[in-house]
């Protein structure tokens, strides 16, 4: 069983969650670049990042696109690389820098009251590790990076910690923009474990970084392009029963429903032979 079908299963209790989180593994080389600025000597060289089977997408992401759906649209079949340049590098240093020095950080109790709270940051209020990544990625977004290159992943810190990053696919290899560090790196030069992230075909489906989790027809089971995330539809299957039966309680409440209590008591009760009865045709 895939992930979205546990999920649709699970679709419940997901509703009351919110939240700090290609498969060949080629070897991409190249030249640090020469911006001119404090960043140039950087030296994108990284292995491919490997993706393996698909697994449940962590619970503040799932609430994340409950509450905004369009924010986890989308999806290609054919995912496009970043074409690294001197302007993209600087373009990508300008964005990370100006979200590590200028937007606060605080934990999601301090700002909602509860735990694992996914929101884009909003500059003047703040956010955690990935409502800063989150705010990176669509900053990029809007300045015309493709969305299948802009990845939310969840790591683990050396103490245990989760943590989340934003890692951008480029024609260099993976490399990590950080609230952390000012510094862009390779992905393999990141002192995490890494655990999970976003599949760069649809950005609904998470894919696991566990080299003990190899990929198990992953493309083969992915929803098809333009379909609903699939905790999305259980979602609204489990709000609209639960509406029904709200529904149902009033007006039972309200005396508008008749139950058997009220027809065995005889008051108004029907003769057994004025009881409707079906006929079988056998024409």
């Amino acid at each position: 069983m895939v992930w979205w079908k546990y999920l649709a299963a699970m679709a419940g209790v997901c509703l009351t969650l919110g939240g700090c989180q290609a498969p060949e593994d080629s070897f991409a080389t190249g030249k640090a670049f020469d911006t001119g600025n404090s960043t140039s000597g950087i030296q994108l060289a990284s292995a491919r990042m490997p993706s393996g089977r698909q697994v449940m997408p962590p619970y503040g992401y799932i609430g994340f696109c409950l509450r905004d759906p369009k924010a986890c649209e989308g999806g290609t079949d054919a995912p496009r690389d970043i074409a690294m340049n001197a302007q993209k590098w600087a373009e990508l240093n300008k964005v990370n820098d100006w979200v590590n020095q200028n937007v606060p950080e605080y934990e999601d109790r301090q700002l909602f009251g509860r735990s694992e709270w996914w929101t884009v940051a909003d500059p003047k209020i703040g956010g955690d590790c990935e409502d800063l990544a989150l705010l990176k990625q669509k900053m990029l977004e809007k300045r015309g990076w493709p969305a299948e290159a802009l990845s939310i992943a969840v790591v683990r810190e050396w103490n245990g910690a989760g943590h989340a990053v934003l890692v951008v696919a480029t024609d260099r290899g993976d490399v990590v923009l950080d609230n952390k560090t000012w510094k862009i790196e390779p992905w393999k030069d990141t002192p995490y474990t890494w655990v999970k992230k976003q599949s760069r075909k649809r950005p609904y489906v998470w894919v696991s970084l566990d080299p003990a989790k190899p990929a198990r027809l992953a493309d083969a089971s992915l929803p098809p392009l333009g379909a609903e995330p699939p905790f999305l539809t259980a979602a609204r299957r489990v709000t609209t029963a639960s509406k029904e039966a709200r529904m149902q309680k009033r007006e039972e409440s309200a005396g508008l429903r008749s139950t058997m209590t009220d027809d065995e008591s005889g008051a108004g009760a029907r003769a057994k032979g004025d009881l409707p009865t079906a006929t079988l045709s056998l024409n």
